[in-house]
């Protein structure tokens, strides 16, 4: 008997089985009870989230038997020719193969015969963005008022393609992309039936890297259970889907969170001389430390794992902390456009790297300014200029130390850039130059002088 791939297999045949719909599933349940759905649909959103399979539900629905209904029997002969494939008062097209006005004209001649058994005439227009111009002019009085036995449904994974003019005439569903957890969970439930092993860390790894595509999960996890002869474990993810281990990537992390740049240049360099593709790894940093984070913020929120991945990351939330976590995280995420559209995208994974691993120069500057945020300028005497506008010394009075407000000199423990070290050659120069205020240069750290008139040296 041949094969049939786990996403044929498990196609939904139900309304409640569609992943991730609710508010699809809501719409077309409710039109269907009342009796009041379209004439002509658009259902728009991701490949693989389930547009055509609703609409073949729609098609069951409105002929089953015991329909117009919002649950199909799936058991009488139209529901079965559906599901089959072969109903005579169902049509699918392919808009891709099929893309000129001449295709359309002889669907048009076609709407003017009833429906051979069923009650409507179902015509299911799969990606119809690819349609010509002519093609979509040919369909607008068609659309716009059918024959009462004709109902529309159209497919497309690039709404804004499909000409405003077609948009208006149908009711739009947008099909938005299932969540990770919802497709891991899917995962396991059809691992569970197929009698075959899947791990919750592996089910987690191959939910993510379909991003909100249950067809491209189902697909991955076909292709695994082959490679891994029914025993999909992380190796096997690590194999098939270029995925690094997780203990390179979570060494990758702590290594730019501490700030060892040529060491974890290093390590970058080494994966993708090893063959791995920059933007999965990319990926992968921002899911180890989405992971940590939610570990230190509470465990139970973490997605699942093995335990060894568990006490890898936990480690590593307890090493660095939630609040530290959290900025590491926004800090990567900000380079997602730089990895993703860049031309070389090795080199802009390592300029990614590069600015992650500023973060302890960064926290460094944050606990400065933390500790100084308390320090209030002197106002001085009525009548005298405020303290926090530089002002010129007499020629015969001593120059004011660099960085004291209002002529104030800093404290024995703390000198004017506030790390406690004074620089001798700004040093000199406030002494040669009253004029002159210390400042902080927040990205990089470094102490700079800063003239009093808007000059920096």
């Amino acid at each position: 008997m041949t094969y049939q791939v786990l996403a044929r297999t498990w196609r939904p045949q139900r309304f409640s089985e569609l992943l991730g719909q609710d508010a699809v599933v809501q719409t077309l349940c409710n039109a269907l009870s009342s009796g009041t759905f379209g004439q002509a649909y658009l259902f728009s959103g991701l490949r693989g989230v389930g547009k055509t399979t609703a609409a073949r539900l729609l098609a069951k629905a409105v002929n089953c038997a015991e329909g117009p209904t919002a649950e199909p029997c799936g058991t009488c002969v139209s529901c079965l020719e559906v599901a089959e494939g072969s109903s005579m008062d169902v049509i699918e097209m392919d808009a891709a193969t099929h893309t000129g006005v001449d295709e359309v004209r002889d669907l048009q001649d076609l709407l003017r015969f009833h429906p051979t058994r069923d009650r409507f005439r179902v015509i299911i227009v799969d990606e119809v963005h690819m349609l010509s111009k002519s093609a979509f002019n040919a369909l607008l009085k068609t659309i716009e008022e059918p024959p009462p036995y004709i109902v529309w449904i159209f497919a497309t994974t690039e709404r804004l393609k499909v000409p405003a003019t077609i948009q208006s005439r149908c009711q739009q569903l947008e099909f938005r992309p299932v969540s990770s957890e919802l497709i891991r969970s899917r995962l396991e439930e059809i691992a569970a039936k197929e009698d075959f092993t899947l791990t919750p860390s592996a089910a987690a790894a191959i939910a993510a890297a379909a991003e909100g595509s249950v067809r491209d999960a189902l697909s991955l996890l076909d292709q695994l259970r082959a490679f891994a002869s029914d025993e999909v474990d992380d190796e096997a993810v690590a194999s098939v889907l270029g995925v690094p281990p997780i203990e390179v990537t979570v060494q990758l992390v702590e290594t730019l969170a501490s700030g060892r740049i040529a060491e974890g240049l290093a390590l970058v360099r080494d994966q993708l001389a090893g063959g791995q593709d920059a933007s999965v790894l990319y990926r992968e940093v921002g899911r180890i430390l989405r992971a940590a984070l939610y570990l230190a913020l509470d465990p139970e929120l973490a997605p699942p794992m093995s335990e060894v991945h568990r006490d890898l990351l936990s480690k590593l939330a307890e090493n660095r902390g939630c609040d530290p976590l959290s900025r590491m995280l926004g800090l990567w995420l900000e380079q997602e456009a730089l990895v993703r559209g860049a031309a070389n995208r090795e080199l802009s994974l390592e300029v990614a790297a590069l600015r992650l691993a500023r973060w302890p120069s960064v926290q460094r500057v944050e606990d400065w300014l933390a500790r100084n945020s308390s320090l209030e300028p002197d106002p001085g005497p009525v009548g005298t200029p405020s303290s926090d506008v530089p002002t010129e010394s007499p020629p015969d009075s001593p120059a004011t130390p660099a960085g004291a407000a209002g002529g104030e000199a800093p404290a024995d423990d703390e000198t004017a850039d506030g790390t406690g070290r004074e620089d001798p050659s700004l040093a000199e120069e406030a002494k040669s130059d009253p004029g002159v205020v210390l400042a902080t240069r927040v990205l990089g750290g470094e102490i700079v002088g800063v003239r009093s008139d808007g000059e920096g040296s």
